[in-house]
């Protein structure tokens, strides 16, 4: 399992990248977490949000 999750990050990473997005380490960590369990979704929907106001986001 932790293989698929490692090939789909990089693939969602890439695809973001080609988007135009830049992906930080801190991110990729972020969804590993989610994904293996170690975080659930209501915390990591938390920590999301307070990086997106961290970086001057949407307040609400």
């Amino acid at each position: 399992m932790a293989d698929e999750i490692e090939k789909a990050m990089k693939n969602a990473k890439a695809s973001l990248e080609l988007s135009g997005f830049k992906v930080e380490d801190y991110h990729t960590e972020l969804v590993r977490m989610l994904l293996t369990g170690e975080m659930t979704n209501e915390e990591f929907l938390k920590e999301a949000k307070r990086l997106a106001q961290e970086k001057g986001g949407d307040s609400k």
